[in-house]
């Protein structure tokens, strides 16, 4: 399916302020129909506010955010009816079952919510309990059920995967897939670097409240650093892998070599054919690694 040109969600010097202490500054963004936008970035970055502000859940000191052609300050109401958001803290009625509160959010919306059915049985929601009694994994079931059953043209989620065990994540996952197909965009704050590279398009990053980067996923692949360990049979000199102009470094150590990458990892696989491999372990990077990488390279482009 060939994605739209059309701008769903927009920010113009999206700007807020907590008093002196800066929440996001000057944010310019534009995620087209049928795009998964990933937004990265460490705690306090500005992620929350951004998405608070996307919704309506908080005023912005200057600048724009629209949704569907619709201000989000001014026309929240509506853009509430036509978004499914998860926010980053899920907070829920306690007091109620959980088909009381679907039923309840269902009352803001005319007709039938057609996939809470589907969404409920999908990710083994026991409806009959109160929600006071849920699991955190099971409160954001909730969260995700809430809002996706009303078949909305756009999501907003922060953190989605949040307390959900390994299979229920692929389950999510698979139901952005189908959101994919189906043409709706996403937006989707992620702490977890593999989910993002997984489920979306292209990625923004986020650091001390300003957008530092959008990149596709294939130009975020090529940023990656990773970490390989290395135990031969024979012994090779670490400059034949220092030579390559893909890794960064390499580290001998007693019984094996720490090789550490950046994007394409080809090379190195093929001149390590040419020793005798007796194991190899290749660590996928932390979050942490890749932002420190990250911002390596930005404050070496920074310098004169």
């Amino acid at each position: 399916m060939a994605r739209s040109t059309e701008l769903t969600i927009s920010c113009s010097d999206l700007t807020k302020y907590y008093g002196r202490v800066r929440g996001i500054e000057g944010l310019d963004l534009g995620i087209r129909r049928g795009e998964i936008f990933g937004f990265l970035g460490p705690n306090g970055a500005g992620k929350t506010t951004t998405i608070r502000q996307l919704m309506g859940m908080i005023r912005p000191t200057r600048g724009i955010a629209t949704i569907l052609g619709l201000d989000s300050w001014n026309d929240s109401v509506e853009i509430k009816r036509r978004v499914g958001c998860i926010p980053g803290d899920v907070n829920l009625y306690d007091q109620l079952r959980v088909h009381e509160l679907l039923d309840y959010v269902d009352r803001f919306r005319p007709g039938v919510d057609p996939l809470r059915g589907e969404l409920v049985e999908r990710f083994d929601l026991d409806t009959g309990k109160r929600v006071k009694s849920l699991s955190s994994g099971n409160r954001q079931k909730v969260a995700i059920v809430l809002a996706f059953m009303h078949d909305p043209e756009i999501l907003i989620l922060d953190e989605p995967t949040s307390g959900l065990d390994p299979l229920k994540q692929q389950e999510f996952y698979n139901l952005i897939e189908e959101m994919r197909e189906r043409g709706k965009t996403v937006f989707l704050s992620s702490h977890i670097l593999s989910e993002v590279e997984r489920v979306c398009d292209r990625v923004g990053i986020v650091r001390e409240g300003r957008l530092v980067d959008v990149s596709t996923i294939e130009e975020l692949m090529q940023r990656k650093v990773r970490h390989m360990d290395v135990r031969f049979r024979d012994q090779p000199a670490a400059a034949e892998f220092e030579a390559l102009p893909q890794v960064s470094s390499v580290q001998k150590h007693d019984d094996h070599m720490r090789i550490t990458i950046r994007g394409d990892v080809d090379a190195l696989i093929k001149l390590l054919a040419t020793h005798e491999v007796e194991d190899l372990t290749f660590k996928q990077p932390s979050l942490e690694d890749f932002f420190l990488s990250f911002y390596d390279d930005q404050g070496a482009a920074d310098e004169p």
